[in-house]
């Protein structure tokens, strides 16, 4: 059995190493479009992508949509946080317990596949991949494909991919050292080297972040947070061994120290947990790429590790409780790309997965193998037509085979210059993870008192998630359109439609309460929706010379609901009923708030304003969620019996909407040519939103001052 698999996986590239020269007789005036050595200096360039494809492709050329965000030193000052640079993106909202994630389109962070570099990362606690040991200011571009990736990157990417992307030198020495201070979140230093030339490229960066403990009270509830220390090296380095080969070598390594006591609610409860909780992180990746006229081969390995440990105190007692995780990921994977011709593009690859995790809430040490074939058609037969069509076919040891196609295409009938209209058509899937199916957990904490025990452990059965996508987008570039010059550029509109069918879906669920506790894990929900539509609105305005303004306006309308209880409220069978009396009041659709936990609006708005002569810029950051469902202020019990769950029918049971503005001045000088001198100063949080118990990254008003140096020579 396993020689079968090795022969399945290592086959695609015997048949590459037997295939007839035809493919190094190709016509090389194409070569330079699949060139791997200038794969990371082209994300510099602001119309160049690789996560929708995993090719270089120009955006506004790609049929699968990529939003890009590239933070600049006076524009990003806002933001604390990779989640807080995030939430640029139309409906992307922070989630925010212990951990740090993302909710991307109505769906959990469980649900987005994050990459660095274009690497799979590992270290998921309750679903969510923690965005903080990912600073802020090592990041140079973001890449989001919102909607179902799994045609190309397999389980995990059902709601999207997000890839992070750090800097690559290009000419000579560069450096940059920043240091930060925020109130109630402490003090970051960032540190990078860098060494480019046409042959070698070496980045190295550190990072160091500590925060002092605090406490925020809230009708006579105290919230704790605690202390900590961050600390994160990386390094990547790109070596052109000859014109056709180049070696790319990454390495990471993260350590967190939490030490205090901290708030956490689970259940509409507040449990105060004390002691120390560490994290650590290692990552390293090797990918050796070959280009050979029209075509290109890329083979790699990567191995990720993630560990944390818990020692804390059980309140009022003085005994402690000890838990541990340590979660690894190893991938091996080869692509290979053909330039068939100037309009066409063929990829096929292969990856081997294999994962595991060990610690005290999975003492069987569970462990997966995952094997995947994928292949993508690339064309544009028409200027004003392009496409792309992939397939994915994934065997995971615990469910065997699962297919994946997706469709997406590009029409510009007018031109690139006028309307542009994308529409793309896929599926996804995301199998259970660890946690889901093998986890064996007790909190005793004070305020806790819970149990979460792995449906398999209880013998229940967990299907797969699968989802069908469809998402219609339009851009309008303004200016073309409408002639706003002088005083106006670059303005654009664009509007998207999408709307998301997932079947399976896994939630926690009360089982019951045993010896004192209550026990929670995990079911399928048939069928739930997440549907709605994008608003983005961007452009550059020249007020008066000499000052400029740049304006960003990102809105999303998300309708999130389960549909098994829209069915229910159709049929009559949906309601509360008295416990006094015993009267039955059936829900109707209007008092329906969809899922738990989405809001239907979600507003970002950027405002920055510099006055060129002497460098200096306001900025302006706007933050708007409307009311969301939470479960613990359910006040009317289960609605639906079957399968039993609570529903959002109260306007008690809604977290209240909130505004988030921040501002900020930057002043900038450039004592030479190549070193720049910032300086910003500003406040988040400027109308003062507190509420710990539901939105625990919003802390009150925060001041704000970062310094930066940076030195970088003149490209020749």
């Amino acid at each position: 059995m396993a020689m079968r698999w090795v022969l399945l996986y290592f086959y695609p590239i015997a048949m590459w190493v037997l295939w007839p020269g035809d493919v190094r007789c190709l016509q090389p005036q194409h070569s330079r479009l699949l060139k791997v050595e200038d794969s990371l200096q082209v994300y510099r360039m602001p119309d160049i992508v690789v996560t929708g494809s995993r090719g270089l492709t120009r955006a506004e050329h790609a049929p699968v949509r990529v939003e890009i965000i590239e933070p600049t030193p006076s524009t990003v000052a806002g933001h604390a946080t990779t989640a807080e640079l995030l939430e640029e993106s139309a409906g992307i909202v922070q989630q925010y317990r212990v951990r740090s994630g993302i909710q991307l389109m109505g769906l959990e962070p469980a649900y987005t596949l994050i990459l660095l570099n274009g690497q799979p990362l590992t270290g998921r606690v309750a679903g969510v991949l923690d965005l903080r040991r990912f600073p802020l200011a090592s990041i140079e571009r973001v890449e989001i494909v919102k909607g179902p990736m799994s045609s190309l990157y397999g389980s995990t990417a059902l709601g999207g991919v997000i890839n992070l992307l750090t800097p690559r030198p290009q000419h000579g020495w560069e450096g940059r050292i920043s240091v930060r201070h925020t109130t109630r979140a402490g003090s970051e230093l960032y540190g990078a080297l860098g060494y480019g030339t046409s042959n070698l490229a070496v980045h190295l960066s550190a990072f160091a972040r500590h925060s002092q403990p605090f406490e925020l009270i809230q009708d006579t509830l105290q919230f704790p947070y605690a202390g900590f220390t961050e600390l994160a090296l990386q390094m990547a380095t790109y070596w052109h061994l000859h014109p056709a080969w180049e070696i790319q070598a990454d390495g990471r390594l993260f350590s967190s120290r939490t030490h205090g006591a901290f708030a956490e609610t689970f259940g509409g409860r507040l449990a105060v947990n004390r002691g120390l909780f560490q994290q650590r992180e290692w990552s390293t990746s090797t990918t050796v790429s070959w280009t050979q006229r029209r075509a290109r081969l890329r083979l790699g390995v990567s191995a990720n590790q993630y560990s944390e440990f818990y020692d804390w105190g059980t309140a009022p007692s003085t005994s402690t409780e000890e838990d541990d995780l340590q979660h690894h990921l190893g991938r091996l994977w080869f692509q290979y790309d053909l330039l068939w011709n100037i309009q066409y593009r063929f990829t096929f690859g292969s990856e081997l997965l294999c994962e595991g995790v060990i610690g005290t809430r999975y003492p069987d040490r569970p462990q997966t193998q995952t094997v995947a074939l994928f292949t993508q058609w690339e064309g544009a037969p028409y200027d004003w037509l392009s496409y792309a069509l992939s397939l994915r076919w994934d065997r995971m040891s615990p469910y065997g085979g699962h297919w994946s196609p997706k469709a997406a295409f590009l029409f510009r009938p007018w031109g690139q210059h006028l309307l542009q209209f994308r529409w793309s058509v896929g599926t996804g899937f995301r199998a259970p993870d660890f946690r889901q199916l093998f986890v064996r957990f007790t909190n005793q904490l004070e305020g806790a008192g819970y149990s979460l025990v792995g449906a398999r452990r209880l013998g229940h059965p967990l299907n797969p998630e699968q989802s069908l996508a469809v998402d219609v987008g339009l851009i309008a570039p303004l200016e073309g359109l409408f002639q706003l010059r002088p005083w106006g550029r670059l303005w654009a509109l664009e509007l998207r439609f999408f709307a998301n069918w997932v079947r399976n879906l896994i939630e926690p669920f009360y089982v019951g309460r045993f010896d004192g506790l209550d026990l929670y894990s995990y079911r399928n929900v048939a069928r739930v929706a997440t549907r709605g539509f994008d608003a983005i609105f961007r452009g550059y305005i020249e007020p008066w010379p000499p000052w400029e303004a740049h304006i960003r306006v990102a809105y999303q309308f998300l309708d999130a609901v389960d549909l098994d209880v829209l069915d229910a409220i159709a049929a009559g069978r949906a309601g509360s009923q008295d416990p006094t009396s015993g009267h039955f009041t059936p829900l109707s659709r209007s008092r329906y708030g969809g899922l738990w936990g989405r809001s239907q609006h979600t507003l970002f708005t950027l405002l920055h304003l510099q006055y060129m002569p002497t460098r200096t810029a306001l900025s302006l950051r706007l933050l708007h969620r409307s009311r969301f469902g939470d479960e613990a202020l359910d006040r009317n019990g289960v609605a639906v019996l079957d399968p039993p769950r609570r529903v959002l029918d109260h306007p008690d049971e809604y977290v209240p909407g909130f505004w988030n503005l921040s501002c900020w001045a930057t002043q900038s000088w450039l004592p030479t040519p190549t070193i720049t001198i910032l300086v910003n100063i500003g406040l988040q949080n400027v109308l003062n939103v507190v509420n710990p118990r539901f939105l625990p990254h919003l802390v009150g008003r925060q001041w704000f001052v970062n310094a930066e140096f940076r030195w970088k020579p003149i490209a020749q």
